[in-house]
């Protein structure tokens, strides 16, 4: 699972499957292994998923500072740049559902739908 450089910061991101693009954001206190275990398996087989561990959280670095979600909504613009994602479904649970938000408000023609 390759680490990312975005926006001073080394995100942990793990992609599976074909398909249509889906971006998984987690909640505080968890990682990407929220959605791995046991949800990426059964869309895996339709969609591209990409999920990755926020800043602070599972393999990513702990910068200082950043842990808004204006902050994590340029992570998460860095990722789909790097990735070559023009626009994707995204998912978010609990505080990744505020990241995704913002990240829709600021760039609305790179989400396909939002859940």
């Amino acid at each position: 699972m390759p680490m990312i450089s975005v926006n001073g910061t080394r995100l942990h991101v793990a992609s599976t499957g074909s398909g249509e693009d889906v971006v998984m954001v987690h909640g505080l206190a968890a990682n990407l292994a929220f959605w791995r275990l046991k949800i990426v398996p059964h869309l895996a087989p339709q969609y591209r998923i990409t999920a990755y561990d926020l800043r602070g959280h599972g393999r990513s670095a702990m910068p200082a500072d950043g842990y808004s979600p204006s902050n994590m909504a340029e992570d998460l613009k860095g990722i789909l740049d790097e990735m070559g994602i023009k626009a994707a479904h995204l998912v978010g649970h609990s505080f990744g559902g505020a990241v995704i938000m913002e990240f829709a408000a600021r760039y609305p023609q790179r989400v396909l739908t939002l859940t």
